[in-house]
């Protein structure tokens, strides 16, 4: 048990990804019995089930009740996550648009109605298990081992990393042997040794992270971070499928996809500001004294 307390994060990785190496050609050459999917899939489903699996050994880590306390207050912080959602997403896409220029993308009912259902389900499901796992432990891990100002940056980076990396789907073009999940991991990984992840993406996802985090720093609880996560996950699968950009756009620096585009860092870094300057409520402090942040 001490050495679970000690090593949790440096466990907790070392299953995800060594389960993950093991798992995905298995799900590949299984499925292809039934469902066949692309070996890329077979990769991201067995990211998924390990990391399951590594959050059910730390699970005692993780203090529910702290981190999603049912109080009087938690709806306030839900709808005030899904208000500043509405008010940043609306000027990431807004901006967005006026720059690169936009045409309608003609969806029928039952597109725009499956869109709907889709964007509806990830906003629900999807912030409640990220915040906890993200914020919750691998946060709450390092702030205990770094302090609070480095355990909120790795997080952050991690975050990105999470969302940045995936599994390149050119792999899916070349034979799968029972050792390709050690390969595909390393693919994924390469834009850590290029430096591609410094792209506008990356410094978005980054700077999301950050935002999430500072929340929860300043909380104590997750119910803000998950109206905002789910306001915009919603946003992004939802309202930018109904327009497509024009190409080129009108001002090519600053445009791109909404995760990538320049305007959209402008808008993240006003946000986190704000945030973190007048979000100050009589809540839950994690630290007191000198490193209170």
């Amino acid at each position: 048990m001490m050495l679970l307390r000690k090593y949790s994060l440096i466990l907790f990785f070392l299953i995800l990804l060594l389960g993950a190496v093991i798992l995905g050609p298995l799900l590949y050459f299984g499925l292809a019995l039934t469902v066949p999917v692309p070996f890329h899939r077979a990769m991201d489903r067995a990211l998924l089930i390990s990391a399951v699996a590594a959050m059910a050994l730390f699970w005692s880590r993780i203090s529910l009740e702290k981190l999603w306390p049912w109080n009087h207050d938690a709806w306030k912080h839900l709808l005030f996550g899904y208000a500043m959602a509405a008010v940043t997403m609306q000027a990431m896409i807004g901006f967005n648009l006026a720059l690169s220029g936009f045409t309608m993308a003609h969806l029928t009912g039952q597109q725009i109605m499956g869109r709907l259902w889709i964007a509806l389900v990830a906003a629900i499901l999807i912030p409640p298990l990220e915040e906890t796992v993200f914020r919750g432990f691998i946060q709450g891990e390092l702030v205990r081992s770094l302090g609070w100002r480095w355990g909120w940056f790795v997080a952050a980076f991690i975050f990105m990393l999470a969302h940045f990396l995936k599994v390149p789907v050119e792999l899916d073009h070349e034979p799968v042997h029972w050792w390709s999940g050690a390969g595909a991991l390393g693919a994924a990984f390469m834009p850590l040794v290029n430096g591609t992840f410094f792209c506008g993406r990356g410094l978005n996802l980054f700077l999301i992270g950050l935002i999430f985090g500072g929340i929860f720093l300043r909380a104590g609880s997750l119910w803000l971070n998950a109206g905002l996560h789910s306001g915009w996950i919603f946003g992004l699968l939802f309202f930018t499928g109904l327009t497509r950009a024009l190409e080129p756009p009108r001002v090519a620096f600053f445009a791109g996809d909404i995760l990538s585009s320049w305007s959209t860092t402008v808008v993240l870094i006003l946000s986190g500001i704000w945030l973190w300057l007048f979000y100050r409520p009589p809540w839950i402090v994690p630290e007191t004294g000198a490193n209170a942040p």
